[in-house]
């Protein structure tokens, strides 16, 4: 439950952080296409943390695993919580990436469809500014996702390496 909360809180801060930051597009052709590049941007950031981030912090959470042998237990102790909740993290993050993928999917291709129907009149304004609300959300939950965990997994480096570190020194 803290869990969600903190997340959420996080959500809630990194959208008003991001509209407050940003310069606000004029017209709704605009609007869509600044909402599009994010969505973009947030699948290459994805695709990165996959590539080289989770990559690397998947080895180095084997080998941090192996070095477990070599510690006394008080420092297994120590390190057992971390590297459990690095496990989870990459168990989370394996699961939610292909969902998190087809979402960004989804929302490009909604998000050329509603742009096409805007600039043909096919929808009112009002019903476009509806439409366009609705993409807006789903890309700032993706987005927040995203920084989630970039976070976490930089979190994680940093105590895999000090692990490293420690064991190196011995």
């Amino acid at each position: 439950m803290m869990r969600k909360t903190t997340l959420s809180i996080i959500t809630v801060f990194a959208c008003a952080l991001f509209i407050a930051c940003t310069s606000q597009p004029k017209t709704t052709a605009e609007k869509i296409d600044t909402l599009k590049q994010q969505v973009l941007t947030d699948r290459q950031s994805l695709q990165g943390l996959e590539d080289k981030d989770f990559a690397q912090l998947q080895n180095d959470f084997v080998l941090c695993d192996s070095l477990l042998q070599h510690l006394s237990q008080k420092q297994v102790e120590a390190s057992f919580e971390q590297l459990n909740l690095t496990q989870a993290y990459l168990l989370q993050f394996k699961e939610v990436k292909p969902v998190m993928n087809k979402k960004m999917e989804y929302v490009v291709q909604q998000l050329d469809n509603l742009k096409s129907d805007a600039e043909s009149h096919y929808l009112s304004d009002s019903l476009v500014l509806i439409y366009l609300e609705t993409e807006t959300k789903v890309a700032d939950t993706l987005h927040a996702q995203v920084e989630y965990f970039q976070e976490r997994f930089k979190s994680c480096q940093k105590s895999l390496d000090n692990l490293k570190k420690s064991n190196l020194k011995r």
